[in-house]
């Protein structure tokens, strides 16, 4: 009976006790019967090798958990209105696509990236006047 009973979306932690959510993730996407059911990789983690291999081992989202509660509610609402229309899709073509959809904090995206690029302005700043000081330009 429960067998039956194919989900339509899964959530899915990235930390989990025994298996890791990467594990599992690849455990499902392996399966014929549930490959087609999307997976939401919902985590704590931001770090770009979680990001890709989430995607590469086929999820279709990756949510990190923002410390509002509030957010995450914003945030799951437009996974499940996503949702909605990839099983209006579903239904129409029979396949289910994977989709680069993500609802990644894009703030925090941004905000490391700029600081990556202020880094970087920094070192190359460092170096011009590390090479003034040595006479070499």
């Amino acid at each position: 009976m429960i067998e039956d009973l194919v989900p339509d979306l899964i959530l899915l932690d990235l930390r989990m006790p025994g298996r890791t959510g990467h594990e599992v993730l690849e455990a499902i996407k392996g399966d014929d019967e549930f490959r087609r059911i999307p997976v939401a990789v919902l985590t704590s983690s931001d770090r770009d090798e979680d990001v890709s291999q989430s995607y590469g081992l086929g999820g279709n989202h990756f949510i990190t958990k923002p410390e509002n509660p509030a957010e995450l509610e914003e945030r799951l609402r437009s996974l499940l209105k996503n949702v909605e229309e990839l099983s209006s899709v579903r239904r129409g073509s029979g396949r289910l696509e994977a989709t680069a959809v993500s609802a990644l904090n894009a703030g925090s995206v941004a905000a490391r990236q700029f600081f990556l690029w202020l880094a970087l302005a920094v070192v190359v700043v460092f170096l011009v006047v590390f090479a003034y000081s040595l006479g070499v330009i």
